[in-house]
């Protein structure tokens, strides 16, 4: 059963990210976001800093193994040092939600892991309702990072 996720608060939002370093900022507060049970969408157009942004949180997050977009293989799991299970999903490539069903992905329904969901409008009504929406927008050569929505 899956448990309710705490409601977090983040102030000085939006961020804008100039340079890695920033970026790997914005990436350490959102990890606070990253609880067991909570799906955090990851909305921006191509290139915009989503798996990059992701890659960040995961670091934060103590994950060992490299982390990397799983645009073809759609998901995969990890495990933090706490023991927090989590996963990422990149449904850039689905045409059609119900492809998520022979991938698996009913096994992470009503689980405890955390999600982080790239391109999440391509799998409605198969993957779970947001807790959390980022938006990741071109500013220049800087990346805006906003939080649209959050529990």
């Amino acid at each position: 059963m899956q448990s309710q996720p705490r409601p977090v608060e983040l102030p000085n939002w939006p961020r804008i990210a100039h340079t890695p370093d920033e970026m790997q900022s914005i990436a350490d507060h959102l990890a606070e976001l990253v609880v067991p049970g909570r799906v955090l969408y990851f909305k921006g157009d191509l290139g915009a800093g989503k798996t990059t942004l992701i890659q960040g949180i995961c670091k934060a997050l103590q994950i060992s193994e490299p982390v990397l977009s799983p645009t073809f293989s759609i998901l995969k799991p990890y495990m933090a040092i706490d023991g927090l299970e989590i996963l990422h999903l990149d449904l850039y490539r689905i045409d059609n939600p119900a492809e998520l069903l022979f991938i698996g992905i009913e096994d992470f329904i009503d689980t405890n892991c955390a999600w982080l969901v790239e391109w999440p409008e391509r799998g409605a009504d198969v993957i779970p309702s947001p807790d959390v929406c980022i938006k990741l927008e071109y500013q220049g050569d800087a990346r805006r990072v906003s939080i649209h929505s959050i529990i």
